[in-house]
C-alpha cells in the first residue's frame, strides 16, 4: 500500500486552491494538474507499506497528536520540474506537529523522508508555460483553510485516476 500522512481540507477550502489551479491551467501550455478531491497537504511521505504494519502508523499518529491547524495561503510557488503550489504561511504549530509525527514513526518503525519539509498544496505537476509567461507569486486575497487534523492517506489509482482516499483505524 503506498502511504502517506497528511492534512485533508474542507469543501471551501478546496474550491478556493481550485480556483487558483484554474487560473494556473488557463496559462499552461501542458500540465499534469491535481484533482480537487486530492488537495492535501503532507505531513510525512511513506511510501510502500505493508497492510500489518497499518496498526503501527496509527499509533505513530495518536503518539504524535497533531490536531486541528488553521492555514492562511497567500504564496504561488515553484518547486524544480515545474510543480506549483500554494504555500502557508509560518505556522509554528505545524512545523512542531510535523516534527513530532517524523520521531513518532521513527519510533514505531518507519523511515520518513529525511529532507527539509517544505510545507505546502501541490496544485500540478510538470506545468510548462509559454516563454514570456509572468504567474503572479501571491494571492489577490489569503485563503484560510482548517484541517480537523493529520490523517493517514492511501495512494492508489481508481478506473485510471490518481486518488487519495482516507484511512481509518
Amino acid at each position: 500500500m503506498r502511504l502517506f500522512v497528511g492534512l485533508p481540507f474542507p469543501h471551501q477550502a478546496r474550491r478556493d486552491f481550485l480556483l487558483i489551479q484554474k487560473g494556473l491551467q488557463r496559462g499552461a501550455v501542458k500540465g499534469n494538474f491535481t484533482a480537487v478531491g486530492n488537495f492535501h497537504l503532507t505531513l510525512s511521505f511513506l511510501g510502500e507499506v505493508e497492510e500489518a504494519r497499518l496498526p503501527a502508523v496509527f499509533a505513530a499518529l495518536e503518539a504524535a497528536l497533531l490536531g486541528p491547524v488553521s492555514l492562511s495561503f497567500q504564496q504561488l510557488r515553484r518547486f524544480e520540474g515545474g510543480i506549483w503550489y500554494l504555500a502557508p504561511d509560518p505556522c509554528p504549530t505545524l512545523l512542531q506537529g510535523q516534527a513530532q509525527l517524523a520521531q513518532a514513526l521513527v519510533a514505531h518503525g518507519f523511515s520518513p523522508e529525511r529532507q527539509v519539509y517544505v510545507p505546502h498544496v501541490t496544485l500540478g505537476r510538470k506545468v510548462l508555460f509559454p516563454e514570456g509567461h509572468a504567474s503572479p507569486k501571491s494571492l489577490l486575497r489569503p485563503i484560510q483553510a482548517r484541517s480537523e487534523g493529520a490523517r493517514l492517506f492511501l495512494s492508489h489509482r481508481v478506473d485510471g485516476q490518481l486518488r487519495y482516499d482516507i484511512l481509518q483505524p
